[in-house]
């Protein structure tokens, strides 16, 4: 099956035939204990469920699956002057810009909030967190767009709750 970049909609859960020989890479942790810390890594594509992830300015948890409300744990990140993001996983892109994982909307959000475009750390750079187009439609597109003009993979996410951390 060959996925149309321009049908792609809060329902579309697609899974690429190259899905399972992708190499998730390494984004920096930042939190501290259990699950958050040890558990599927942020780029994972091997789980059906739509999962999601926290960030802060520091860094991301591995990928949470199973959480049904998003701002109601004790969440294993080290607190500063900084917000915690919970991000939605919606799409991963592998480096050169196929798109290996798309997961349905799953977790209810103001419509307003911000779609995230993640690429992981490398010899020379940060990991980047930045911007994307809303919708999940743009939001691959630019992933996708992304991925083939650094050659690295990247994460598409949703942003569905946001609070001050300190």
């Amino acid at each position: 099956m060959t996925l149309d970049l321009g049908q792609i909609t809060d329902s579309t859960a697609w899974t690429s035939p190259d899905a399972t020989s992708f190499t998730p890479p390494y984004l920096s942790t930042y939190a501290y204990d259990g699950p958050f810390a040890d558990g599927l890594p942020a780029f994972d594509v091997t789980h059906d469920e739509t999962s999601l992830i926290y960030a802060t300015n520091w860094g991301f948890t591995c990928t949470m699956r199973g959480v049904e409300e998003p701002w109601g744990h004790d969440i294993a990140v080290p607190m500063g002057h900084t917000q915690l993001y919970t991000l939605e996983k919606r799409a991963v892109v592998a480096a050169g810009g196929a798109v290996m994982r798309i997961w349905p909307a799953a977790h209810p959000s103001d419509r307003n909030q911000a779609w995230r475009l993640i690429v992981p750390q490398t010899a020379e750079q940060r990991f980047r967190n930045q911007e994307a187009a809303p919708g999940i439609e743009a939001g691959v597109n630019d992933a996708v767009s992304l991925a083939a003009r650094l050659g690295s993979p990247v994460l598409l996410a949703r942003q569905v709750y946001e609070r001050y951390w300190h």
